[in-house]
């Protein structure tokens, strides 16, 4: 008898568990120096750690962060129910693959140089020849590779700046939202913005087969955050508005 008791109680717990995991999503984000940082024993932290927090208060879904390189981040979203990535720009070969929620920022496709550049940048034809560096498995990334522009992909944009900074490459590509909050985390003479080639919304995309009432609940969040503008709070371009 006791041991009947026992394995009702393991079941017992197993379906607690499951029901726990149907209540939450694992909420995939990569390192960007002062956005989402690595925060000991408390997840991602900086202000999109503090945004993602308070989506799920809003939300009433438990937020699992997470955080890994963007390339592991969209695999995994892509392949797992229940996952999501975060700050993920809606292409039109993505559009069928996941679920999407927002846009909960914005920011425009950037080139830049160092503080004494000189040299001008009209179009994309003046980058021809030149060393350009790039967040990996980007869409700065991939609007290089569109042009024909060869770039040397990296794995955060902290490592971006510091190679423009040490002339090891002419210019950085990236989304400027993303640069802000790099460049306002370091010390040394800010980069020059030089180009500018268009908007980038990023989205939170999850796996297709996720629990679509979670979603929901997370993209009215997500739609609560913006009307009340605070994501400006949290240092978040929203659609609409300049950067800060």
């Amino acid at each position: 008898m006791r041991g009947v008791s026992f394995l009702f109680s393991l079941l017992m717990l197993d379906a607690s568990t499951a029901l726990a995991q149907a209540k939450a999503l694992e909420i995939l984000t990569y390192p960007n120096a002062g956005v989402f940082e690595s925060a000991a024993g408390r997840g991602p932290g900086g202000p999109g750690g503090a945004a993602v927090h308070r989506m799920q208060v809003l939300s009433g879904v438990r937020l699992n962060q997470q955080l890994m390189p963007i390339g592991r981040a969209m695999a995994i979203a892509e392949q797992k129910p229940g996952h999501c990535a975060v700050a993920v720009s809606r292409t039109p070969e993505r559009e069928a693959r996941f679920l999407w929620i927002g846009p909960w920022a914005r920011g425009a496709l950037t080139v830049y140089g160092r503080a004494d550049e000189t040299r001008q940048i009209t179009a994309p034809q003046d980058l021809q020849g030149s060393h350009i560096v790039v967040l990996r498995d980007s869409t700065p990334a991939g609007w290089l590779k569109d042009r024909g522009l060869r770039g040397e992909e990296v794995k955060d944009n902290g490592t971006a700046l510091r190679m423009l900074r040490a002339r090891r490459v002419d210019y950085w590509l990236a989304n400027e939202l993303a640069a802000f909050f790099v460049i306002r985390a370091d010390v040394g003479p800010p980069p020059r913005v030089l180009y500018s080639a268009g908007r980038i919304d990023l989205y939170i995309a999850c796996h297709p087969d996720s629990n679509r009432d979670l979603v929901s609940a997370l993209g009215v969040a997500v739609a609560q955050l913006r009307r009340n503008g605070e994501l400006a709070d949290f240092g978040m371009r929203e659609p609409g508005l300049k950067t800060p």
